[in-house]
């Protein structure tokens, strides 16, 4: 074999193998992302979650204590700030106490 053949032959292993590494550390990248997005995602879907109840529950106990009889008192529609979060809520039906809440989530 020639001299000049061998360094050759080096540089394209080292090529190649430089290449397969950097492939390998794309797909790793990409599955860590993944698992990062995900699990953000599920953070603030949970915290929404709770900022809702937190809310529904604070305007049905309000509701039930000064407009049990008559709920003409009680308001249809509202939006409350909690943590940054604005949170809509509404109320549908004359006497049925039906709540939509609804939470802004990125």
């Amino acid at each position: 074999m020639k001299p000049g053949w061998k360094k050759g032959i080096v540089l394209v292993q080292t090529l190649v193998i430089s290449v397969i590494l950097s492939m390998i550390a794309v797909m790793v990248m990409k599955w860590v992302l993944a698992r990062y997005m995900l699990a953000a995602r599920n953070y603030r879907s949970s915290e929404a979650a709770s900022h809702s109840q937190w809310v529904a529950a604070d305007r049905l106990s309000q509701w039930n204590f000064y407009a049990y009889p008559d709920l003409s008192n009680v308001p249809s529609t509202g939006v409350t700030t909690l943590d940054g979060t604005n949170v809509r809520y509404s109320r549908t039906g004359g006497m049925s106490m039906r709540v939509t809440i609804t939470a802004d989530q990125e």
